[in-house]
């Protein structure tokens, strides 16, 4: 319940209020940049402690789900990002679902390449394995549908936004496959799902009366476009975005989402 000084209150504090009092919420992130802090080694991401704390305690709460939505593949968000199975997870930018969260009636979705596009994506890691070698400290990232080129790491910084674009124009030259440029990163995919697919996905299974989702990069407006009026988007970081909140860092999204818990809490209660 709102009070008479609520027009007096940061806008994000009255949304986080209202979510809070949802029947049934989802609160839906994105991992790299949202929960957790880039690193030079993807391999090495972890979500903040604060973040993590708060993720838990929103999983004690009646009626309240949390998932990650990521590009990352399924193996890495079961082993690093939920190992006790308690979340939703849709990995591979939407193209892998796990919702063994919901129970025993849930079924995951099973990823299966036709052998055109294995085919696809052995072309696509070809190409991204001679760029590697074209820019020292570059990097290849496997993924169960596709590959991506990260450039965080490369030795000359000053030369990763030609190294991108060459990536982009080689990736191109392949028909059929999905072109996706980030932050520090082209990715590359042979299936045609989004992150809009799957939160959309986790609010149909869950029947979330409010979503919160929270994100940082370009493949997660596609989740931001799929949020309704009664939902809350909360873009972390700079660029354009579709999100009606905004937060500055990973560290300042962990302090929403430990206020988000207190709220829920108290509501409730």
């Amino acid at each position: 319940m709102t009070d008479t000084h609520d027009d007096a209150r940061p806008a994000l504090e009255q949304a986080l209020d209202r979510a809070a009092a949802a029947g049934t919420l989802l609160v839906a992130l994105d991992f790299d940049g949202t929960l957790a802090p880039f690193t030079d080694d993807p391999g090495d991401s972890r979500a903040l402690p604060e973040a993590q704390t708060a993720l838990e305690q929103l999983l004690a709460l009646d009626r309240t789900y949390v998932a990650v939505i990521s590009g990352r593949p399924m193996h890495f968000l079961r082993a690093v990002v939920d190992p006790d199975g308690r979340m939703l997870l849709s990995g591979s930018h939407g193209a892998e679902l796990h919702l063994d969260a919901l129970g025993d009636a849930a079924a995951d979705s099973e990823l299966r390449l036709s052998p055109a596009q294995q085919d696809l994506l052995g072309r696509a890691t070809a190409l991204v394995e001679a760029q590697v070698a074209r820019y020292p400290g570059s990097r290849l990232e496997r993924k169960p549908t596709g590959a991506a080129f990260h450039t965080r790491t490369m030795v000359d910084q000053a030369s990763c936004a030609r190294a991108e674009q060459e990536m982009i124009e080689a990736f191109e030259r392949l028909d059929g496959l999905k072109i996706t440029p980030g932050q520090h990163v082209v990715e590359s995919s042979v299936h045609s799902a989004t992150k809009g697919e799957g939160i959309t996905a986790f609010m149909q299974a869950t029947g979330a009366e409010v979503t919160l989702f929270a994100g940082d990069d370009v493949t997660d407006e596609n989740a931001m476009r799929e949020l309704g009026p009664d939902d809350l988007g909360i873009k972390v970081g700079s660029g354009e975005s579709t999100a009606a909140h905004r937060v500055a860092s990973p560290a300042e999204l962990a302090g929403v989402l430990a206020r988000l818990v207190e709220l829920r809490r108290t509501a409730l209660s």
